[in-house]
């Protein structure tokens, strides 16, 4: 074993005297491992390291091995060198200079245990400083919040479950129910998403707001305003269609519903057209009141179907009245109650006039945990 000068061409004084290529010669061990460190699952660098060895072993040149690792001249003798001086060992990392880790393996599992903790009483969660201070390792609060970034651990962190199927056995039922009437909606009937918008203010500016004079500038909305009272807004999405009836009150208590409700059946021409009409709404105390039930009993052209707990979402005049938040009432200005319901009958009407039905879409799964 070692190293084997080999002359490339000519004689060694004569003019087509070549510079020597080195072979090294390697033991089965020695070619299995290298062949281990050249593996796609190996790290770069000792599969480079390797590839140089086993290159020179074939007899290649420092300058075929430098095109095809792209490695330097000085890079390639290295490698051979410390092959040569200490076999398998010499491709490995030499101990480096530099002071001690302060803080090991076992310092990085009390910061990951008290992480995954619950802390103690009247604390609901931990921060980066107070996991710091209770791991009892001494490490500053950067350092704790760079391991926990590495492992993606996020204490701070929270978000809101509900697990209905274990809690509410209805759930499925009335999901399947609701979304076959969006997909498969019975013949001569018209599906209506219906639901109420409370309590929505009717806010006066203090000072106008200032439109965007600037490129990269904002619009700026006065932070101040003057409040003029509430109203509340019953509204019918058609599912079929995407067309919307609405109608605000001061009210929405039981009788407000069913005039509302009244005006609805009425609307969409159930006593004449003898189509039926499958309402879904929600749980609301208002929508399951008496006057409402004997006013249901008596119009069996007229059917509920309820949403599950907590699961109001599926009711699709939601998404109806997010679009109206985000366009007409976030940064509302309205003088009086009056103006905000003449804004919100006129944001249904330009809605009308170019409806159409959502594109929605449910598909049931649960959420899943990595």
């Amino acid at each position: 074993m070692g190293w084997a000068p080999i002359t490339a061409g000519g004689t060694a004084s004569g003019p087509m005297a070549g510079k020597p290529k080195f072979v090294i010669s390697l033991t089965l061990q020695e070619t299995q491992g290298l062949r281990r460190m050249t593996r796609p699952s190996a790290q770069h660098r000792f599969a480079q390291s390797a590839k140089v060895i086993l290159m020179s072993t074939e007899g290649k040149t420092c300058n075929e091995i430098r095109k095809e690792t792209g490695l330097s001249r000085m890079s390639i003798s290295k490698w051979r060198k410390r092959f040569a001086a200490r076999r398998l060992e010499g491709l490995k990392d030499l101990p480096r200079s530099g002071a001690p880790l302060k803080y090991g393996q076992k310092a990085v599992l009390m910061i990951v245990n008290t992480a995954c903790s619950t802390p103690e009483e009247p604390y609901t969660h931990w921060s980066i400083r107070r996991i710091a201070e209770a791991s009892g390792t001494g490490m500053k609060k950067s350092r704790v919040q760079e391991i926990l970034k590495g492992l993606d651990l996020k204490p701070h962190q929270y978000r809101m479950w509900l697990f209905p199927n274990e809690r509410y056995p209805e759930f499925e039922r009335r999901e399947v129910e609701i979304c076959g009437l969006y997909i498969r909606p019975p013949e001569n009937s018209v599906v209506l998403c219906v639901d109420e918008k409370p309590a929505i203010q009717a806010r006066e500016r203090l000072h106008p707001s200032e439109s965007a004079t600037r490129e990269g500038t904002s619009e700026r909305i006065d932070f101040n305003y003057k409040r003029h009272g509430v109203l509340n807004l019953f509204a019918a999405f058609s599912v079929q269609d995407g067309m919307v009836y609405g109608k605000t009150s001061e009210r929405k208590k039981a009788p407000d519903f069913l005039e509302f409700l009244k005006e609805v059946y009425s609307r969409w021409s159930a006593p004449t057209t003898g189509r039926t009409l499958h309402i879904i709404v929600d749980n609301y105390g208002t929508h399951t009141s008496h006057l409402v039930t004997e006013w249901l009993d008596a119009h069996p052209d007229v059917v509920f179907h309820f949403t599950p707990s907590h699961g109001s979402w599926l009711n699709q005049v939601e998404l109806w009245f997010s679009i109206l938040s985000r366009q007409a009432l976030r940064r509302g200005d309205f003088e009086s109650k009056e103006d905000l319901a003449r804004k919100l009958i006129k944001f249904i009407e330009e809605h009308n006039r170019r409806a159409r039905p959502f594109a929605w879409t449910y598909e049931g799964r649960l959420l899943k945990i990595a």
